[in-house]
């Protein structure tokens, strides 16, 4: 019995150490809102925002667009760097992914929602997965109606199975 006691204060003080340390990552309140300026862009649904002087991997929340070596993933990658690189942005933050991304809505300065205008460009799928967000089901359905970027193609694989398909 003291043994148990004394293990899980040991626990309880490590878990501490290593949270003061920054090995574990300090939980976000949901809908905080960052100002910041996209310094590169990763892909069509990944950036990287400097906020307060330190950079931030931000995982665009709800979406998913094409992998490098997918249809599309070149095109979705262009019009995001096109849109965003060097802008100032507002980050609607919904926490960490498990990669340990930041997921964000991402807001540009004319009002515009980058998250919406990929879907509706044609160049991701809403992530079913992750969003029940009916804009970016409607977003999606009419893009896919019209047959703008991914919806061109016959039948366009999801990034989420073209990634369980090549083991990543």
């Amino acid at each position: 019995m003291m043994r148990a006691m004394f293990l899980n204060r040991l626990s309880f003080i490590i878990l501490i150490a290593l949270f003061i340390q920054g090995f574990i990552p300090v939980p976000l309140r949901a809908a905080e809102q960052w100002e910041g300026v996209v310094v590169y862009v990763l892909d069509g649904d990944s950036i990287k925002v400097k906020v307060d002087g330190r950079v931030k991997v931000v995982r665009l929340k709800g979406i998913d667009a094409p992998e490098k070596g997918q249809p599309h993933a070149e095109e979705a990658s262009l019009f995001v760097r096109h849109l965003t690189l060097h802008q100032p942005v507002t980050l609607k933050v919904f926490g960490l992914d498990k990669y340990e991304r930041v997921l964000a809505e991402v807001t540009m300065k004319d009002g515009l929602n980058l998250n919406q205008e990929i879907v509706r460009r044609g160049l991701a799928w809403q992530h079913i997965a992750y969003s029940k967000d009916k804009t970016l089901r409607s977003l999606e359905r009419e893009a896919r109606d019209a047959r703008l970027g991914l919806w061109a193609e016959a039948n366009p694989e999801p990034p989420w199975v073209w990634k369980r398909r090549h083991g990543k």
